[in-house]
């Protein structure tokens, strides 16, 4: 895998008395404001144009804190990537589990149900889930090396479980077949979670992505018939070698 261009600092590492932390605006939601407030400004102005001072006077706190609390805006949109993307990779991974019990290989299906599943569910109940869908997109055209560590560093775990899942599940396929369907999946699922309005104009709002159950009933057989296509015409030798594709999820 290639080395990221950018190192990714986690403000639970920041040493106590590094940055010296303000006398007012000392207050317990102090932090949670700053994450909402990044949240709404990164998602409607991009990340580039917001400054700290920005940041700051949204949330109504001291600037200070934006230092104190994740040592830089960079650090505080890392925060903001692990507070959405952990509670979706550990339940894509306790539904996995639980169609695994036994030792069993579950189908096609199921995998990509603990996969899409929680993109969906958490797409429409989490809250910020919006804004966070609507960061990410300007992420991928504003700074895609930002994009692709930030990534890398909170999908790339959780790719790799499924990818070996699909791979136990689809013994014609090799590897590489797998990590291409699997990039595609990634591809209809981030599209279907970010532009559910166009489908349900464009359908009379007869499709409406944002009925997840429809919406799982359409898209799981879809993809699995992918997966199960029988393998394309052997690569060129001397191909760059495959690694999980750095998606947003």
């Amino acid at each position: 895998m290639r080395s990221s261009p950018l190192t990714l600092v986690n403000p639970a590492e920041n040493r106590a008395g590094s940055i010296s932390q303000p006398a007012s605006d000392t207050t317990v939601d102090s932090r949670e404001k700053l994450l909402e407030a990044a949240l709404r400004l990164f998602a409607s102005s991009g990340v580039a144009s917001v400054s700290v001072r920005d940041i700051a006077r949204e949330a109504g706190v001291n600037s200070a804190l934006v230092g104190y609390y994740f040592r830089s805006k960079e650090g505080l949109l890392c925060q903001l990537y692990r507070c959405h993307s952990e509670p979706l990779n550990a339940e894509r991974v306790r539904l996995l589990e639980s169609f695994s019990r036994g030792s069993a290989v579950p189908s096609i299906e199921k995998v990509l149900e603990a996969f899409i599943r929680p993109s969906l569910t958490l797409a429409t109940n989490q809250e910020g889930c919006a804004e966070f869908t609507r960061l990410r997109a300007l992420l991928a055209a504003e700074n895609s090396s930002l994009l692709e560590a930030l990534v890398a560093e909170s999908f790339n775990r959780s790719s790799g479980i499924f990818v070996k899942a699909l791979h136990r599940s689809l013994p014609h396929l090799s590897y590489e077949d797998v990590l291409w369907r699997f990039h595609f999946t990634l591809g209809a699922i981030n599209y279907t979670a970010t532009g559910p309005n166009r489908i349900a104009i464009f359908s009379d709002g007869k499709c409406n992505p944002l009925r997840v159950e429809e919406t799982l009933r359409e898209l799981i057989p879809f993809l699995a018939a992918g997966f199960r296509f029988p393998r394309i015409a052997k690569r060129r030798s001397g191909a760059t070698k495959s690694r999980i594709p750095a998606a947003p999820c």
